[in-house]
Formats: structure tokens, sequence, C-alpha cells
């Protein structure tokens, strides 16, 4: 078994409720692996928290430590693949102008109307 440290955490009333209750339904058999699971949900909403600010403002150097390697890795491979998807779009002619397209819905509406 993994090395394992202790610490002692105080709780407020109604989520030490919770963690005797996630206990009495047999969810969890301790409260450690209750805790536990609510830190690794943390650690992957933190993740999440970071890939955002990594796409749009970039990462302090301490925010890129926290950030594993293989997350940034598909996240790269994410963004490539749209990039490429995209490219391929304009390679086929399935790229419209911006303005053209608006003026084209507006005509469409347009004629609706009438």
């Amino acid at each position: 078994m993994a090395d394992r440290q202790t610490r002692n955490v105080s709780l407020p009333p109604h989520q030490d409720a919770f963690v005797d209750a996630l206990l009495s339904a047999g969810r969890y058999r301790t409260a450690s692996e209750v805790v536990r699971e609510g830190l690794r949900l943390l650690e992957q909403s933190e993740h999440r928290r970071l890939l955002e600010k990594w796409i749009y403002d970039g990462l302090t150097e301490q925010e890129e430590e926290q950030l594993p390697a293989d997350l940034k890795a598909s996240a790269r491979a994410h963004f490539r693949g749209l990039v490429d998807a995209a490219m391929q779009d304009v390679e086929h002619g399935r790229v419209t102008d911006g303005p053209a397209a608006m003026r084209r819905l507006r005509m469409q509406l347009e004629a609706r109307s009438d």
C-alpha cells in the first residue's frame, strides 16, 4: 500500500453529517475514503481551471508545475486537431467570409418577413 500521511481536519456539522450519511449508505468504508474522493474532485477542478487559464492568459511558472504534463499534451493534441480540421475546411472551400455570411442571413430573414 502507498505511503499515507495522517492529517486531522475539522468539519462543520453539515459536512460531518454528509460524511456519516455516505458511510451509512455504504458508498464508502471510511471517512478517509470520502475525503480522498473529495480531494480527487478538487484536484480535477483545479486542473480544469489551470487549463482554461493556460489557454486564455498563460500560466506562471508555479502554475505550470501544477498542471500535469500529460494533461497539457492532451490539450495541445486536441487543439491541433481543431486547427487541422479548420485548415482542411479552408483548403476545401468550406469557409465563408463573416460579413458576406451575415449579409446572406439578413437577406434570407428579410425575404421571410415579406
